[in-house]
């Protein structure tokens, strides 16, 4: 099983203290990618988790696998069909299901954690919308970024309609959106990576704060321990009440980054490593 896979790659605390002295924060444990390749061809740039499943997207061969019962298996490919996909940007598990989001075909494929087709969201107003972005919140709304239109979209779950929810176009300032997250409570915070900051809304898109990080490069941002979090492609995290600490992860460079409960998990070119963000202090 999974789990018996990360006991095995389980990198004690003495051999962590010698290999990053100058780290806040050590990972309970750490999985190569080639115990997850095995001999597949698969180069994941995107991670996911759900308990003890790992999901991962690889762009360049446009497929999505799932890591379970020390096993991987993928489906997918260059197409148009059901089980292919056009450009595969990013992915979320949500209520036990696995949804990707394909930007050029402008659309979001759900798929179980068996990796068994279930359905089709087509994301577009009154033309098609091709998005980089996306997350979901608890009505199963899907809330999508067009870099083109620079605008975030709302898809709502009853109506099946996609509307306008921010449309940047009206700010003075030009933004660069660069990741979106929904909490617990449907709030949304959007990053701008190339400003600094990151702007929290409520459900309604009603602005409640904005916020300047001191972190250069962020790529991903979290609601972590009450709080919301950004993290750079250094693993270095900061709180916004301004606490700065850093995640180890050997010098490698963060590729992606996932938060499923209480594990926070980092992807790199060469490993998976698997932080308790339970302990991730303010």
């Amino acid at each position: 099983m999974l789990q018996k896979k990360i006991n095995k790659y389980y990198f004690t605390f003495f051999i962590l203290f010698h290999t990053g002295l100058s780290q806040d924060h050590f990972p309970v444990s750490i999985i190569p990618l080639s115990a997850v390749r095995e001999n597949h061809d698969f180069s994941p740039d995107l991670i996911a988790s759900h308990i003890n499943q790992l999901v991962f997207v690889d762009k360049k061969n446009h497929a999505i696998g799932i890591y379970s019962n020390d096993s991987l298996r993928i489906v997918g490919g260059y197409g148009s069909s059901e089980y292919s996909f056009m450009d595969p940007v990013d992915v979320v598990i949500d209520n036990l299901d696995i949804m990707i989001l394909d930007e050029s075909a402008g659309r979001v494929s759900k798929f179980d954690l068996n990796l068994n087709f279930v359905q089709l969201y087509n994301l577009k107003s009154n033309y098609p919308i091709y998005s980089k972005l996306f997350d979901i919140d608890s009505r199963r709304n899907i809330y999508f970024y067009s870099p083109e239109d620079d605008i975030l979209y709302r898809r709502n779950n009853n109506t099946q309609k996609s509307v306008k929810f921010i449309d940047y176009n009206l700010n003075s300032t030009s933004y660069c959106v660069s990741d979106i997250f929904i909490n617990t409570v449907d709030e949304i915070g959007v990053l701008f990576d190339c400003v600094g900051e990151l702007h929290t809304y409520s459900r309604s898109g009603r602005l409640h704060r904005k916020y300047k990080t001191d972190l250069k490069k962020p790529v991903k941002i979290f609601f972590l321990n009450d709080d919301w979090a950004v993290i750079n492609s250094n693993a270095d995290i900061e709180f916004l009440n301004g606490t700065v600490s850093s995640l180890s992860i050997d010098k490698e460079v963060l590729v992606d980054a996932y938060l499923d409960q209480n594990r926070l998990l980092i992807l790199t070119k060469t490993n998976i490593y698997i932080f308790d963000s339970s302990i991730i202090s303010k």
